[in-house]
């Protein structure tokens, strides 16, 4: 895979941000008064599915999943061995997932995790990403969200420890050195779980609070820059996240080795 060193492809990047700033400033429709962040929050019932209320966190999360879908179809149908500048932009993300995972969960071979964490660092970040859009709103302030990834990633840890390791070798480290860790163990294993939930909830809940406020104090002057802060904190959510599933996952396959 080709490595990204041209200098124009980060200025690229950054006025594609800056872009994408002014144009969800210029889509979007004007407010006669600040945003109530706890109603802005709140999923609401859209239409019942049976006992099941369907919640616009649901709706706007599967309209997300059918534009990344389309755009990954349509994206994989015009790769070229002379990649344009979206498909260098694509595999700069590749292989910026790729070394993050073998810096991080520390194992040479990437392609065993890189289908979770990739899809976890893409989903989180366009999940992040999607409020920017007229009529739709993100789907991680809604606490249901963050937690719903994280039980995944709880999942996923020791399933790699036990696909790595075997499963003797991975329960055995829950009671070494001594049998007395095992509660300590669980405990924290439960820990990182509600640890992965509220950081990435509660980073998007201040984001709103913190837009909020500035919506109050200068709604004339700080519209596109809110923007911008929007795209830079939901990209930075989505690492965050990405690193520490790695981090989890590289702490399962080498515990006590």
């Amino acid at each position: 895979m080709q490595r990204i060193n041209n200098p124009r492809f980060l200025l690229f990047f950054v006025l594609l941000i800056i872009i994408l700033a002014a144009i969800a400033f210029a889509v979007k429709e004007p407010e006669a008064e600040a945003p109530d962040v706890a109603e802005e929050m709140a999923p609401h019932p859209v239409f019942p599915l049976g006992p099941l209320e369907v919640t616009d966190t649901v709706v706007n999360t599967w309209a997300m999943m059918l534009m990344v879908g389309v755009g990954a179809f349509v994206a994989g149908r015009r790769l070229k061995l002379r990649p344009g500048m979206v498909q260098n932009a694509l595999e700069w993300l590749v292989e910026s997932l790729e070394n993050l995972i073998c810096q991080t969960v520390g194992y040479k071979d990437s392609s065993l995790f890189l289908p979770l964490v990739g899809t976890l660092a893409i989903f989180v970040g366009c999940a992040n990403l999607l409020g920017l859009l007229p009529y739709l709103k993100s789907p991680t302030p809604d606490i249901n969200t963050p937690l719903a990834l994280a039980l995944i990633v709880l999942v996923s840890v020791p399933y790699f420890g036990i696909r790595m390791r075997g499963l003797k070798a991975y329960l055995k480290h829950y009671v070494e050195p001594i049998f007395l860790v095992l509660p300590i163990e669980l405990a924290s294993e439960i820990a990182r779980t509600f640890s992965l939930t509220f950081r990435l909830f509660g980073n998007m809940m201040a984001e709103e609070i913190f837009i909020a406020i500035l919506f109050l104090m200068a709604p004339i002057v700080v519209p596109v820059p809110i923007q911008l802060f929007s795209i830079l904190t939901g990209l930075l959510q989505a690492y965050l996240f990405a690193l520490l599933t790695c981090v989890y996952i590289g702490g399962a396959i080498h515990a006590h080795t």
